[in-house]
């Protein structure tokens, strides 16, 4: 997992919680004296203890803490690189666009980015289905991400988990029914 990730786990957890909050996370879940890079990266397994923390400091589950981390983590990705972004018409065109342009232009930045891949199919406006594929099955990080394009562009937005890895399926379907015109 890059080292971006990380920071936007990191930045999230000091917002809400402080600076302790986070050094106790790392002290916990990674090597001592680690400092995230985001270039670099870094095992699976650090991102997943420490959102596994927050779940438990939280008293929330680990599908609600990765969702709550995706929505954030939009915003964060959108910080860094606010162009790729600017780049599309609203909402319907950005989630079409993820694979074949901002995961194009995330593999030009980040050296060796183990995306996952994501295959959008507009059925009609205001639906789309999303295919996720991943070997870290994060797909709940995914529906925050989803969320947070959609808080960008300031509409409403409803998805279906139809089939998900954690039940088994080799791939996760998504339903995304967005609001047509306010993109």
């Amino acid at each position: 997992m890059k080292g971006v990730i990380f920071r936007g786990l990191e930045a999230l957890v000091i917002e809400k919680c402080g600076m302790a909050a986070w050094d106790d996370l790392l002290e916990k879940n990674a090597p001592s004296d680690r400092i995230y890079i985001s270039a670099e990266s870094y095992p699976d397994e650090e991102i997943v203890g420490l959102a596994q923390d927050v779940a438990d400091a939280l008293s929330m589950s680990m599908p609600d803490v990765l969702k709550a981390f995706g929505e954030y983590l939009f915003g964060h990705l959108r910080g860094r690189h606010p162009t790729i972004v600017e780049n599309f018409n609203g909402f319907a065109d950005l989630i079409m666009g993820i694979d074949k342009v901002i995961h194009v232009e995330v593999a030009k930045l980040y050296q060796e980015p183990n995306l996952p891949e994501i295959k959008a199919e507009l059925i009609e406006d205001g639906f789309i289905l999303m295919h996720y594929y991943s070997k870290r099955q994060l797909c709940m990080c995914a529906e925050g991400l989803i969320f947070g394009a959609a808080s960008h562009y300031g509409i409403e937005v409803a998805l279906n988990h139809v089939e998900c890895m954690h039940n088994g399926f080799d791939k996760c379907v998504i339903e995304v029914k967005y609001e047509i015109g306010n993109e």
